[in-house]
This record gives C-alpha cells, sequence and structure tokens, in this order.
C-alpha cells in the first residue's frame, strides 16, 4: 500500500541533520597549546555534546607529538534512533601534520546504521591526492589545495602557534576533509573570559569562528583545551572527564529532531497538494542571493532589514502537467556533466543500478516518460522508514529510506538511463506537523528541467516544495544558511479547482 501524500511529511532529510553534526564536530577538542608539542608526548580529551540542552554523545581526541610530526586520532559518537532502529553514528578521524603544522595525510572512516564511507587522503606538495570508498564505489581522486590551506580538523593548532589576542581576526582557507571542499573561515578573537571547570575558574579566550552558513563560538585555554563550544544551530559541546563524557541520556529519537527542526509558518497552508502558486517570504538572510531561481521559483523582491539581515520575498509554482522540450533519446544533452556522474551516494555505473535501470527504460524512447517509470518504481519499491541508507545502493539493496535514500536512488538510475539528473534541497510542507520540513528531491533534464519527488511519489511536484540548494556535498553544505534560522510566511496563493 502507498501512504497517500503528506502523511509521510515526517519523512525530512535526516541525513542533513547528521551532516550537521558532522559539520560542528571537527572543532571539539583539538585545540592545544604550542608547549604541548615540544619533544615527545601524548594527551586525550574528552568532551560532552548537547542539543537543545540533550546530552547526544562525546568527542574523544588524543594527540601525540614528536619532533618529526604530529597525530590526531579523533572519535564522535552520536546517538540516536528511529522508533526500534538504531541510527547512531560513529566518525573516526586520523590527521598526520608535519612537525611545521602542514597536512601530511588523514583517514576517516563514518558509520551510520552499519553504512560505512571510508575517505584517505594525502599531500605531495599542494597536490592532494584521496581515495573515496563506499558500498560498490572505489574511486580515487586529486585536487590542487592552496599553499595556506588547513584542514578542519586541526586548523586551530595554527592559530595557537602564535599565541592570541583579543581582537585577532582574519580569514583562513579551510578544507573540509569529509566533503573534499574548500570553504573560507572567518575567525574573531572577541574577549577573555573566566569560565567554570570542575569547580575552579579558568581564564579562556573566546573566540567566534564562521564558514558557509555555520557560526561557533568557542571558549579556549591558555593550555590550549577547549572548555565549551556553542553553535547557531543549537549544539554546545563542553570538557569533561572520559567517565562523564561517555555517560549518555536516552536516545534522541530522529522524531524530536524533526520537530526541533520544524519550519512553522504563522498560518497552516489548507490543501497544499492541490495549491498552484504561493508567494513566500522568507527571512533572516545573510546574503540577498542566498535562494536560488529556476523554472519553479522565482524572486519577487529583496528587502534588507533593519539588522543588516535580508527578506526574500518569491512565488513557487506547481510543475504543469506536461513537458515543453522534447524528450527524445538519444539525450546528447549539452548540461554540465556533473549531472551523469557516479559518486560515492550515486552509484550510477553500479552493474545493479545500471541493469535495473536498463530493465525500466525497456524499450522506451521518450526519457520523461522514463523518468516518471523510475520515480513511480523507487516510490512503490522503497518503504517510507525513518532509516538512513547513505547512499543509492544501500536503499536498493536495503528497498527502505528517507527522502534522501529515494533521492539518490533515483538519481543513481535515472543518470545510468542517461537522464542528467540533479539533487535538490530545500523545504516542503507537512500537513501532519502544520510547518515546513527539510527535504531532498530530484530533478531531471528532458530538454527542460523538471522536479519529481520519488519519496511522496509526485511527478508534478507541488508549490510546497522550495529549493534552497542544489547537489549531493554543496547542497547540504549550503543549507546550514537556513537551518535553525530561517523563518517562513506566506500571503496568498492560487489553489487547483475541485
Amino acid at each position: 500500500m502507498i501512504t497517500p501524500l503528506f502523511e509521510y511529511g515526517n519523512l525530512t532529510n535526516m541525513k542533513l541533520l547528521a551532516q550537521v553534526i558532522l559539520f560542528l564536530w571537527v572543532f571539539c577538542g583539538q585545540v592545544y597549546a604550542q608547549p604541548l608539542f615540544q619533544g615527545v608526548g601524548e594527551q586525550e580529551d574528552w568532551m560532552g555534546t548537547y542539543f537543545q540542552g540533550r546530552k547526544m554523545g562525546f568527542t574523544r581526541v588524543q594527540t601525540r607529538w614528536t619532533p618529526e610530526a604530529i597525530e590526531v586520532d579523533s572519535t564522535v559518537f552520536f546517538q540516536i534512533r528511529s522508533e526500534s532502529v538504531d541510527q547512531s553514528t560513529t566518525i573516526k578521524q586520523k590527521t598526520r601534520l608535519s612537525s611545521d603544522f602542514k597536512l601530511l595525510d588523514f583517514s576517516i572512516l563514518q558509520e551510520i546504521t552499519g553504512h560505512r564511507q571510508q575517505i584517505e587522503g594525502s599531500m605531495e606538495g599542494n597536490r592532494l591526492t584521496y581515495r573515496v570508498r563506499s558500498r560498490g564505489f572505489d574511486k580515487e581522486k586529486s585536487m590542487d589545495l592552496p599553499p595556506d590551506a588547513l584542514p578542519s580538523s586541526t586548523f586551530l593548532l595554527n592559530l595557537m602557534v602564535n599565541g592570541l589576542e583579543v581582537g585577532q581576526k582574519g580569514t583562513l582557507p579551510l578544507f573540509l576533509e569529509s566533503f573534499q571542499m574548500l570553504v573560507d573561515l572567518e575567525y574573531e578573537v572577541l574577549r577573555r573570559e573566566n569560565l567554570e571547570y570542575e569547580g575552579k575558574s579558568v581564564e579562556t579566550f573566546a573566540i567566534k569562528q564562521r564558514f558557509g552558513g555555520i557560526e561557533t563560538t568557542m571558549w579556549v585555554a591558555e593550555d590550549g583545551s577547549v572548555i565549551k563550544e556553542t553553535t547557531n544551530q543549537g549544539f554546545e559541546s563542553f570538557k569533561e572527564s572520559a567517565e562523564v563524557a561517555q555517560k549518555l541520556d536516552e536516545p534522541l529519537t530522529v522524531s524530536s529532531l524533526i520537530t526541533m527542526s520544524l519550519v512553522k509558518p504563522s498560518k497552516p497552508i489548507d490543501r497544499p497538494g492541490r495549491v498552484r502558486e504561493i508567494i513566500f517570504h522568507l527571512k533572516p538572510l545573510r546574503s540577498s542571493d542566498l535562494v536560488p531561481q529556476d523554472h519553479r521559483q522565482k524572486i519577487l523582491t529583496t528587502e534588507t532589514l533593519p539588522n543588516g539581515f535580508y527578506r526574500t520575498t518569491l512565488a513557487v509554482k506547481t510543475e504543469p502537467e506536461m513537458i515543453a522540450g522534447s524528450s527524445n533519446w538519444p539525450k546528447k544533452s549539452s548540461r554540465d556533466p556533473k549531472y551523469l556522474e557516479d559518486s560515492a551516494e550515486v552509484q550510477s555505473r553500479h552493474p545493479m543500478i545500471r541493469a535495473l535501470a536498463r530493465e525500466l527504460a525497456g524499450e522506451t524512447e521518450n526519457a520523461w516518460q522514463v523518468a516518471l517509470d523510475i520515480n513511480r518504481w523507487v516510490n512503490i519499491n522503497l518503504e517510507k522508514e525513518l532509516v538512513d541508507t547513505v547512499t543509492a545502493l544501500d536503499a536498493l539493496h536495503e528497498r527502505r529510506g528517507e527522502c534522501q535514500s529515494h533521492t539518490y536512488l533515483f538519481t543513481a538510475l535515472a543518470r545510468a538511463a542517461g537522464i542528467p539528473t540533479r539533487i535538490v534541497n530545500g523545504l516542503v510542507y507537512s500537513k501532519e506537523y502544520a510547518g515546513f520540513l527539510y527535504h531532498a528531491w530530484p530533478e531531471v533534464y528532458v530538454g527542460e528541467w523538471r522536479a519529481l519527488d520519488p519519496t511522496f511519489g509526485q511527478s508534478v511536484v507541488d508549490a510546497t516544495h522550495i529549493k534552497l540548494t542544489e547537489g549531493t556535498k554543496e547542497g547540504p553544505f549550503g543549507l546550514m544558511e537556513f537551518v535553525g534560522k530561517v523563518e517562513i510566511d506566506w500571503t496568498n496563493s492560487e489553489t487547483n479547482e475541485q
């Protein structure tokens, strides 16, 4: 039985929530003052991690150093449960630096619900060669890093080397190892502040950091240890003993995380599946060009708010029933080749994916019809469960998952069939929750771009789907500009007649 549309409005992008955490863990407990690295030594630090006051995990960092190199081993654990399914996430990273704090190599192992992804990288000059492995995917790539680029897992070491001063500020190129991305990190040493730790007053530097939409404030003691950290997404970390750090509360449930991330408008949307067009207002936005425009959504106005942020008004339409462009094969599209590539999450060249894509395409010569058939197959054959199956191949094997699982599998099958496909991240209205949830869905190029939603079984995506970002890696990162901050209102809508 297919669940009716919007009764599964709680199928939010669970992987996004895990990635919010993943973006933040790299800053916890990984700062040490320069004197610690003289000679040979070892140190271990623990931090407890909390979300909106509830403990959900811990970080353990062990640092070893010699006159030749510095090695930082990190283990991060987050305890999350979806009904009877353990959704806990473990991230292990090992980073090696030279004696002058330059990246030598790193390795990362991420595990969630039994699924694994491994990333290993090493430097030769300014060239990084890295290997990404997941189920059915194993590929080596390389990229150039700027000479002053710093790994996100250890960049604060570089700040500590020359000491800190109140008022010190700057911008650093930061390399996010987990996402193989470069971003600009802005930092400022705000003040000195005394905090209490284990009954003693500890003098710290309060350091504010921002990259993308993530903002953190970290209190660092003069010996280099992080005493406290807060973020604009509601996460907090505190330095704790090993025993206290590993003592966890009842697991956070996925449903509680969904409720915490819900964006409620001032009034509900009646009959969301029948709305033809809606005028939305989004605020506060850090930049005037954060919200994209496309064939479905157009920005009407952008105004500056008194606090320097922005309010964007946009019109979002439901996709029309018919396509205007030609969609016959062969698809020698001039679209960006990235829309046909395979990746660790979207294994479009795997034999199982390609075989199923051939079966679904059959003798059909119309790309749009093939996209519709793939959309229908994914919707019918994947159980709607709040379980993150991580990749397209995992979803195909397990036949269950949330919106990211549906979108990854659809994208892999469509690309394997030769249809350019991109992943969209944004918000969708849930009648059940009377608010907007973070969501993912695909768009295909069939002579024109068209959006579908395999999670909800929509071949005509409705007007409550608000696109905020695109891309497998860039998309979730870009969502950090909105998670926990954006407010949504709507003023008027056009509804299809009964």
